[in-house]
Parts: structure tokens; C-alpha cells; sequence
């Protein structure tokens, strides 16, 4: 199938009116709220706290960390040439193991008439030692019909739509978390452990309370077992859509709700060098955080200048900024955005890991096949995937 550019641009141009229209007003909703930005980042923690209402429970965003140039908090740091950088990457993350997993999954579809998955984790180890290579590995799990089944029966929910590819990511998500912590275990300091993706479960609240738990006991397992190890762990989001600061200023300036300004968009007149990372804040969200316990307020985040596009957004467990970690790890993750050019070196391996592929579908099916028949099982497959394996 290839897609009719004559049509798309057609219609680009037809429908002009309506690009230009919701990108002034977006630009109208984005001054505002840089107004509020260039007020309170002048402003104090004290000031801020006297400003909200005390009839809002949830601010969005709360301050912790002191600024003195707004807020920015600048690496000071610069280099002349790019070998200059890579030298100073080496020097901060000699003898620094840094550890990063990623996941993947292969969900039941239409090919096979029996439901059955796989989920993998792939992690990535380096010491950053020369009497010590790094290390990588893989851990799969099959996800049989019979657990599948058990599941429908634990984790109701109104429709079966859907529900395996949901139970699929489920479990990938507990693995990539118990493989974290399994690593967390075993390393020394110093050390730092990358996840990707939020500490803040947003994306479950329209499920299920039971699938809501599930993916909150995977969470704040993990948080805990950071700080019972005290190593730093820290949650990288590339493209993150959070809007806890502009809720903050929101609330500040009384402002109308921005659902599509970011944080992200918002900071990045301020976070403008790279290194540049903003004050610490408490996420302060509400919602599934409600369910988070002792951690519901134990989550801290900050954005950081990483590459050309718009900050990143960097989350950790509150006691690494508490014990006075938080610039050794920052200065630790920027020495993996430059090996990695721009994204971190330790994630970027673990992804190439972990990730399955469309070949690697249809290898697991194939091999299925041959082991049902090794031990007698009948399989069923669609016409359409039989065929297509004919022509090949």
C-alpha cells in the first residue's frame, strides 16, 4: 500500500485554516503561561507556598530545591572540541557502573488460534572498569494459555477486548521492573540504574483497580529496593507530555487549563544550553499517585537540556536528591548522553537488545510449530499466515 501525496498535501491545503487557527491559539495559551513562568521563577519557595491556594490538594508540582538564576541550574561546563567532551565523559563515568533495561513483547493475534505470548527483557551492565568488560543479557518469558486464562479470571474488567495485548504488557512492564531491581542487587557503588519511561503510572488510571495495582506494586517495589540499596535510579523520558509545572503556574496565575502545553515546551526558553536542568520539584499529581503510599509524595523530578529538541525529563526517588546525590548523577547521565550522542549510551544498547521484530514474530511461530509437533500437539493456524509462509 502506498500512501497518495497528492491527496495528503490536497487536503493539508483544504483544511489550512484549521492548522493555523489551533496553532495561534496554542501560541496565545503558551504566552500566558511564559508570563507565569518568567513571574515565579523569580520567586522563592516560600513565596510560592503562600501564593497557592490552601484549598488545592494537588499543585502539580512542588518545590524543593532552592534556585538563585530562576529556573535554571546550568552544568558550567563547556568544551572545545568534541573529543574535549568525550574526555570529560570518560574521566566522570570511570569506575561509575551504570546498568539499563529495556523490554519487548510478541502479543496473541490472529495468526494462531491459541493464545500465547512472549515478554523479554534485555539489560546492559558497564562497569566502566578496564579489568572488567560490560555485560548483556536476555531474559524471556512465555506467557502459556493457561496463564492467560488464570488471568481473565484475576483481572476482570467489563470488556475482553483487548485483554491479552493488555495482559502481554503487563507482564513485559513487571519484568523490565524485576530485572531492574534484580540488577540494583547485585551492583556496587557507585552506580546508576536507568529505566525507561515514568515513575508515575498516569496511563493506567482508566484501568481496572486490579490492573492498577499491579503496575503500582511493580513501581514502588522498585523505588524502595533503590533506596534499601542506595543506588541511584533514574527514570529518562525523551518526549515527555507531563504538565505538572504548568499546573503549578496554573494554579499560581489562575490560569485556564493548558491540556496541550507540556513542561517540556514551557521550559524550553529557559533550559537553552546543553547540561542546563531545572530546580527539583515534588510530583504532585494526584490521581494513581493516591495509591502510591509512603510514596505517593516520595517522587522527584527535574528537566534537563540534552540534545537540540526540547528538555528531557528526568525522574528519581526523593531520598537520592535528600542525601545529596542528585549533581554526581546528573554529571553520570550527561557523561552517557555524550558516548550515546544524545540519548543515554546504557538505554540506547539495552533497547537494540531487547527489541523483537517482525522476523522474530514469525521465527517464534515457526519454532512453535515445529515443537508442537515434536510432541504431538495440533496447532491451528490462520490461511492467510500459512500462505504467506508458502510463498517465501
Amino acid at each position: 500500500m502506498v500512501l497518495p501525496l497528492s491527496q495528503l498535501v490536497q487536503q493539508l491545503n483544504h483544511k489550512k485554516a484549521e492548522f493555523l487557527s489551533y496553532d495561534t491559539a496554542l501560541a496565545q495559551v503558551r504566552q500566558a503561561y511564559q508570563q507565569a513562568l518568567k513571574t515565579w521563577q523569580q520567586q522563592t519557595i516560600a513565596d510560592i507556598t503562600a501564593a497557592i491556594d490552601p484549598q488545592i490538594p494537588d499543585w502539580g508540582a512542588r518545590p524543593i530545591e532552592p534556585w538563585h538564576q530562576g529556573w535554571r541550574i546550568p552544568l558550567e561546563i563547556q568544551w572545545p572540541h568534541r573529543q574535549a567532551a568525550q574526555e570529560w565523559a570518560m574521566t566522570q563515568l570511570m569506575d561509575v557502573t551504570t546498568v539499563a533495561v529495556d523490554g519487548s513483547q510478541i502479543v496473541p493475534s490472529e495468526e494462531l488460534f491459541l493464545p500465547v505470548g512472549v515478554v523479554q527483557a534485555g539489560w546492559f551492565l558497564n562497569p566502566h572498569r578496564r579489568d572488567r568488560p560490560y555485560a548483556k543479557e536476555i531474559v524471556l518469558e512465555l506467557i502459556t494459555p493457561a496463564e492467560l486464562r488464570q488471568a481473565e479470571e484475576q483481572l476482570r474488567q467489563p470488556q475482553i477486548y483487548r485483554f491479552h495485548e493488555r495482559y502481554i504488557h503487563l507482564r513485559r512492564f513487571e519484568l523490565e521492573l524485576k530485572t531492574l531491581r534484580e540488577r540494583m542487587a547485585e551492583v556496587t557503588a557507585p552506580a546508576l540504574l536507568l529505566f525507561d519511561g515514568s515513575f508515575v503510572a498516569t496511563f493506567a488510571e482508566s484501568y481496572a483497580p486490579e490492573w492498577q495495582r499491579r503496575y503500582v506494586a511493580a513501581l514502588c517495589q522498585t523505588l524502595a529496593a533503590s533506596r534499601q540499596h542506595q543506588i541511584p535510579l533514574v527514570a529518562y523520558i525523551d518526549s515527555s507530555q507531563a504538565r505538572d509545572l504548568v499546573t503549578l503556574l496554573g494554579h499560581l496565575e489562575q490560569l485556564a487549563p493548558s491540556p496541550h502545553l507540556s513542561d517540556a515546551q514551557l521550559l524550553s526558553t529557559v533550559l537553552t544550553q546543553w547540561g542546563d536542568r531545572s530546580p527539583v520539584f515534588i510530583c504532585d499529581r494526584g490521581g494513581i499517585l493516591e495509591n502510591y503510599g509512603a510514596w505517593a509524595k516520595g517522587i522527584g523530578f527535574c528537566y534537563l537540556k540534552a540534545h537540540q529538541g526540547y528538555p528531557v525529563r528526568l525522574e528519581l526517588p526523593l531520598w537520592l536528591y535528600e542525601a545529596g546525590l542528585l549533581d554526581q548523577v546528573i554529571r553520570w547521565l550527561c557523561g552517557e548522553l555524550i558516548t550515546g550522542q544524545g540519548y543515554p549510551y546504557a538505554l540506547e544498547a539495552a533497547d537494540q537488545l531487547a527489541v523483537l521484530q517482525g522476523s522474530d514474530r514469525q521465527a517464534f511461530l515457526k519454532q512453535l510449530q515445529v515443537w508442537a509437533e515434536g510432541v504431538g500437539m495440533e496447532l491451528r493456524f490462520s490461511r492467510k499466515w500459512v500462505s504467506k509462509q508458502q510463498r517465501r
